[in-house]
């Protein structure tokens, strides 16, 4: 390592965030239903037509899984470079969203409440907003939900990380003092 860098801050900070277990899906149905009822429509196949012809409805279902399938991009990866922040995924094809660490208002969380499937009570689950100056929408990190507790520790770490760039939140910009 150079030793102009050896003070140097991190140049990139990898958010490794995981979701929270069993919110894969979020959808309020049963993860096993497609399983099952591709192996009832097989079995009845292979009962009323012909036992070869239950082979359709598998090969349908693998078709659907391998069409459906939500490719993984690998984690998020936060990286500052002249003064602009780069967000983008480890393996992603498309373009990476670059945001000025000047436009870069605040870092907040994006937490949203929802009940659980059992009549329990409702569950948090959160993400990192990346607010930007108007008309720019904020950018979402991760793209789906973590528990509050890893949001927290999270948030700590890209607060720090951006802070050592120089970045300063919009509300503290404002209320410093410009010296003269």
């Amino acid at each position: 390592m150079p030793a102009a860098e050896e003070g140097a801050p991190p140049r990139e900070l990898v958010i490794d965030a995981t979701p929270a277990p069993g919110d894969s899906s979020d959808g309020a149905g049963s993860a096993m239903a497609p399983f099952a009822l591709t192996a009832l429509g097989a079995g009845a196949v292979a009962k009323f037509v012909s036992p070869a012809l239950a082979l359709v409805p598998l090969g349908i279902a693998v078709v659907v899984f391998v069409v459906l399938r939500k490719p993984r991009e690998g984690r998020f990866l936060l990286r500052v470079e002249g003064g602009a922040l780069e967000v983008t995924r480890e393996r992603r094809r498309g373009p990476a969203v670059r945001i000025a660490l000047a436009d870069l208002l605040d870092v907040t969380l994006d937490r949203e409440a929802h009940a659980s499937g059992r009549g329990g009570s409702a569950t948090e689950r959160v993400r990192f907003s990346l607010e930007r100056r108007e008309p720019e929408l904020p950018v979402f990190v991760p793209e789906e939900r973590i528990t509050p507790i890893e949001a927290q520790e999270w948030y700590a770490k890209v607060r720090v990380f951006l802070r050592k760039h120089g970045w300063v939140p919009a509300s503290e910009r404002e209320a410093a003092p410009t010296s003269t």
